[in-house]
């Protein structure tokens, strides 16, 4: 049987990580229990997404009744309720639209290509770690980004920390972050991709996405799919306000704010 997650709608403004999903989440407020998937289906129609929200099937018997291939070939998204994960997973999916396409179109042309029960390709498993756990830091221009990439987290949290609210964004692509953000603990860590690009920065501070969905779908199409990608590890909870005691002691912890692994 399946685990029925607690609903909640208060972590909607409550957590400084779930508060990105705010425009969207809002939609729920009232809600006093779990979204149904006739409600997933009419957010989905409304915002011109041609994926609808199924039920999650019982025992799968081909490769096409899979999670990745269903969404491929059916057009039909797999959506457990009463589970934190997949509502997230949906949130992305109004969000991301094009770049979850991608990304799932990507994933099913490496998976129909290899032959059954073999190990999964290298993109297959880049892009289920984005999926999963991915974000995107955009900044004005590339000097945070030096800082995030040397990992001089004290340098980048501390002595930059004004430079947060017009120069810096973590926008989370990962609907696992989201769920763990329900209870968030140090060590708490997205992998990311790095932008430099001011007027990107401007759209996403403004609440728009489209331009950056469209950036990322076109990223993993014309480059990630092509070489292995490396992401940058982000301790997200260093951000100003994303953990309540971010005090001196708090950045020296480098079991989470790692220094950078030298190279062989």
């Amino acid at each position: 049987m399946q685990k029925k997650d607690l609903w909640n709608t208060t972590v909607f403004q409550t957590s400084p990580i779930i508060q990105q999903l705010r425009p969207l989440t809002q939609f729920f407020d009232t809600f006093e229990d779990w979204p149904k998937i006739a409600d997933y289906k009419a957010r989905f129609v409304e915002q011109g997404l041609k994926i609808t929200p199924v039920p999650q099937s019982g025992k799968i018997n081909t490769f096409e009744e899979q999670y990745e291939p269903r969404v491929y070939l059916k057009k039909e998204l797999q959506t457990r309720t009463c589970n934190w994960h997949d509502f997230f997973n949906a949130m992305i999916w109004l969000r991301f639209p094009r770049t979850k396409k991608t990304l799932n179109h990507l994933h099913f042309n490496k998976a129909s290509k290899r032959s059954r029960g073999s190990n999964r390709s290298w993109l297959e498993n880049k892009i289920t770690q984005f999926d999963e756990c991915g974000a995107v830091l955009i900044c004005k221009d590339n000097k945070l980004l030096k800082l995030v990439e040397q990992h001089q987290w004290q340098s980048l949290f501390i002595d930059n920390a004004d430079k947060f609210k017009n120069s810096f964004e973590c926008v989370i692509f990962g609907h696992a972050i989201f769920e763990k953000a329900l209870s968030p603990y140090i060590g708490l860590t997205c992998h990311c991709l790095m932008i430099a690009d001011e007027k990107l920065l401007e759209k996403i501070k403004n609440g728009h996405y489209t331009e950056l969905d469209s950036h990322l779908a076109e990223i993993w199409e014309e480059q990630l799919s092509r070489q292995r990608p490396q992401f940058q590890p982000f301790p997200i909870l260093g951000l100003p306000g994303y953990w309540p005691q971010q005090n001196m002691d708090f950045y020296k912890n480098t079991s989470y704010f790692r220094k950078k692994p030298e190279k062989n």
